[in-house]
C-alpha cells in the first residue's frame, strides 16, 4: 500500500454498508479497503487537526495525515482495543508528525523558533467550524507545539488526560501543566479576538 492509494481513498465517498467502528476495525483486518476508505472518512480532519498543529503548515499536514493512514493500515493487525481506536490513531499521527518536524531543515525543528502565523489556507480548513473554534484555532498557533498539541486535543478533540498522556508520551503532571499554563494566555489572546463573548476553559 502507498501514499497514492491513500490519496485517492480519503477522496472517494465509500458506500460500504458500515454502521459501527468496531465492525470496521474488524473488516478492514480482514483486508477490506472500503472499511479502510470509511474509517479514514470518519477521522481524515481529526488526524489533520493533530498534525497540523505540530507541523504548522498545510502541505506538510496532508503528507503527515496520508503517511499516518498508510501506517495505520498496516498497524490495523496489532490493534487489539487496548484504548480506543480514535487514541491509538491519534498517537500514530501525533509520532508521525514528529518525525516529520525532525525532518525538516536544522532551522527549522527548533520549536521555539517556528513561525506562529496560521497559514492562508487555514481559512478553508476552518469554513465549517464555528466563529469560536477559528478564534480558538487561531490563539493556538501562538503557543508552543508542544503545548498547543495538548490543549487542542483536551479542549477540541475532548480527549482525557489520560488519552493526551498514551497519544504524546508527556506525563499527566506535565499534560496538566500544560494545559493550566496555556488556558490563562489562551484567554489573553481569545479576549482581543472575541471583545463580546465570555470564554470559559476549565480542566476537570
Amino acid at each position: 500500500m502507498d501514499t497514492n492509494f491513500v490519496t485517492g481513498a480519503i477522496l472517494v465517498a465509500s458506500h460500504h454498508p458500515i454502521v459501527k467502528e468496531d465492525q470496521a476495525i474488524a473488516l478492514v483486518k480482514q483486508g477490506d479497503i472500503q472499511a479502510f476508505t470509511w474509517l479514514m472518512s470518519r477521522y481524515k480532519h481529526m488526524v489533520y487537526t493533530v498534525v497540523h498543529r505540530v507541523l504548522r503548515n498545510a502541505l506538510d499536514a496532508e503528507e503527515a495525515t496520508q503517511d499516518t493512514f498508510v501506517k495505520v493500515f498496516e498497524k490495523m493487525v496489532d490493534y487489539q482495543g487496548g484504548s480506543k481506536f480514535s487514541t491509538w490513531l491519534f498517537s500514530i499521527a501525533y509520532r508521525t508528525a514528529i518525525s516529520h518536524l525532525r525532518k525538516r531543515r536544522p532551522e527549522a525543528t527548533d520549536l521555539e523558533d517556528l513561525s506562529t502565523r496560521i497559514p492562508a489556507s487555514e481559512e478553508n480548513d476552518l469554513a465549517i467550524a464555528t466563529d469560536r473554534t477559528k478564534a480558538l484555532t487561531k490563539a493556538l498557533g501562538e503557543l508552543p507545539v508542544e503545548d498547543a498539541t495538548v490543549v487542542s486535543l483536551y479542549y477540541l478533540e475532548e480527549l482525557s488526560v489520560e488519552e493526551i498522556v498514551t497519544i504524546t508520551g508527556i506525563g499527566a503532571s506535565n499534560v496538566k501543566v500544560k494545559l493550566y499554563r496555556s488556558r490563562k494566555r489562551l484567554l489573553e489572546l481569545l479576549k482581543d479576538q472575541l471583545k463580546d463573548e465570555l470564554w470559559t476553559l476549565t480542566l476537570d
